[in-house]
């Protein structure tokens, strides 16, 4: 199954990689696009706002930057990047990091759908206000979780999880004892997400 999970999905990078549905978009070196990254059969899917200009360069959502947050918790969670899925809303890099325009929201919208529709994660967990509009609209049907996280009381099978921490590149901006929360409360939730599966 995983391997013709991973067929579907090479195929739609190759269509990510083509697209040129919005005006300046996907030029190489620029505002070129990237596909979601990771496995397949995550039971966690982590999804952002669009690429900035590092995460063009390496081709990997949050790299650097705000991903360190993310990194931290993977380390807590004792998880490798490669065992989750990242992707965006936004598959391009809009120019000086740009807030993405509704118009590219919803040209990507179909391949964040056809993402996730291939790796049916357990939970996915939203950063940034476009990524909570998207995934509410996604999955109506979902079960919202409190951040800080609190883990459901019973985990019902077949039922996927929404989280929506606040955008770790806000944290910037708070002491540091603000701050300190973040990455341990998304351990919890990257955990518990691989136990309930």
């Amino acid at each position: 199954m995983s391997g013709v999970k991973r067929q579907r999905m090479n195929l739609l990078a190759d269509q990510i990689a083509y697209c040129r549905d919005c005006d300046g978009m996907n030029e190489p070196g620029k505002t070129e696009s990237a596909p979601g990254y990771g496995s397949v059969d995550s039971p966690i899917a982590i999804v952002g706002q669009s690429l900035c200009r590092k995460c063009m360069e390496t081709k990997i959502p949050f790299t650097g930057g705000s991903g360190t947050y993310i990194d931290k918790a993977l380390e807590l969670a004792d998880k490798k990047k490669r065992q989750i899925f990242i992707t965006n809303v936004v598959h391009c890099h809009p120019l000086n990091d740009a807030p993405s325009e509704q118009e590219w929201i919803d040209s990507c919208h179909h391949f964040l759908r056809d993402e996730l529709a291939i790796v049916q994660p357990v939970l996915v967990i939203g950063l940034g206000g476009d990524a909570e509009d998207e995934l509410t609209k996604l999955y109506r049907n979902g079960q919202k979780l409190p951040w800080p996280f609190i883990q459901p009381r019973k985990y019902q099978p077949g039922a996927t999880y929404l989280l929506f921490p606040e955008h770790p590149g806000s944290l910037r901006w708070k002491p540091t004892e603000d701050r300190q929360y973040w990455s341990p409360s998304l351990a919890s939730a990257i955990s518990w997400g691989f136990d309930a599966r």
